[in-house]
């Protein structure tokens, strides 16, 4: 079995390269902080029959923010995986839109991390979500 990534930039491209992600066309606000958030395109995959952002697109990329956020509080030796997200969706994506994605570390625990992510497009919310990770031992 491979070694896992430990530096905070290899951890992020990992999950970025995750096929989803990289089939939504998400890539990073700044490239030097992956931290700061993802943008992605309403386009493709990204689409529901009816023009607009698919929710599952949307939830994949806001759940991954929740990753990206609280990778720099987990140890080499841990990973986090989300056990519980709650998602409002208030306003539609739609068809060639970018949508921005921030997440906001609220608190970690031991075996805990709670993140609050937003989906915006302009001044406009799309979409907030409450994640929860299981922070998780890496074997």
């Amino acid at each position: 079995m491979p070694t896992p990534p430990t530096s905070l930039a290899d951890r992020a491209a990992a999950a970025l390269a995750i096929p989803l992600q990289d089939a939504l066309g998400a890539r990073p606000i700044d490239p030097a902080d992956p931290t700061a958030g993802l943008t992605f395109p309403v386009t493709g995959l990204a689409m529901n029959p009816g023009g607009t952002l698919h929710a599952g697109a949307l939830g994949a990329i806001l759940e991954l923010c929740g990753l990206l956020v609280l990778l720099p509080e987990l140890a080499p030796g841990e990973h986090a995986v989300t056990h519980h997200i709650s998602t409002q969706i208030l306003s539609p994506g739609r068809e060639g839109e970018e949508v921005r994605v921030t997440a906001t570390l609220e608190r970690r625990t031991r075996r805990l991390g709670f993140a609050t992510a937003t989906a915006t497009v302009g001044e406009r919310l799309i979409a907030r979500a409450q994640i929860t990770k299981s922070v998780i031992e890496i074997r």
